[in-house]
C-alpha cells in the first residue's frame, strides 16, 4: 500500500495492518530527519515530491519486493512538507516468515526508493538552505 503522505506516518499503524499469522518477524525501517548534514547544521528538511509518478514508483518497488521475496508483506510511506528534526521522513514495513528474508527486503527496498523516486530533498540551516542530491 504505497504512500506520499503531508502528516506524520505512523509506523504503529503499518505494522498492525501487515501482520498475519505467519510472520515470524516484523520489521521496520525509519528514516529520520539528522540535526546535521556534511559538517552543518540542519533545522529542518522540506521534501517536495511528483506525487503521481512518486506513488507510482513507490508501488513498483513494493510489487519488486513481493516478487522477490514472495511470502513477505510490504507497506512503504514517505512523507513531503516541512519536516523537523527527528521526524520520519520515510517508513518501510515488512512482514516475513523469516528475519533474513525481512531484513533484505528493507535494504532493497529503501535503496531503491533513494535511486527511482522522485522525492527531493532541501535542507534548513540557521543561516540558509540547500537542495541535497542523493541523500
Amino acid at each position: 500500500m504505497a504512500r506520499i503522505v503531508h502528516q506524520p506516518i505512523d509506523e504503529a499503524e503499518m505494522r498492525q495492518r501487515l501482520g498475519f499469522a505467519g510472520a515470524g518477524a516484523i520489521l521496520s525501517f525509519v528514516g529520520t530527519v539528522r540535526d546535521h548534514h556534511l559538517g552543518r547544521q540542519v533545522t529542518a528538511i522540506e521534501y517536495h515530491a511528483y506525487e503521481s509518478m512518486a506513488l507510482k514508483e513507490i508501488g513498483n518497488i513494493e510489487r519488486a519486493i513481493v516478487e522477490r521475496w514472495p511470502e513477505v508483506h510490504v507497506e512503504i510511506a514517505h512523507r513531503v512538507g516541512h519536516l523537523a528534526v527527528e521526524e520520519a521522513s520515510v517508513v518501510l514495513v515488512v512482514a516475513s516468515p523469516h528475519r533474513v528474508e525481512g531484513f533484505d527486503a528493507l535494504r532493497f527496498g529503501i535503496e531503491a526508493i533513494k535511486e527511482s523516486v522522485p522525492i527531493w530533498k532541501k535542507e534548513i540551516y540557521p543561516d540558509g538552505h540547500a537542495w541535497i542530491e542523493g541523500s
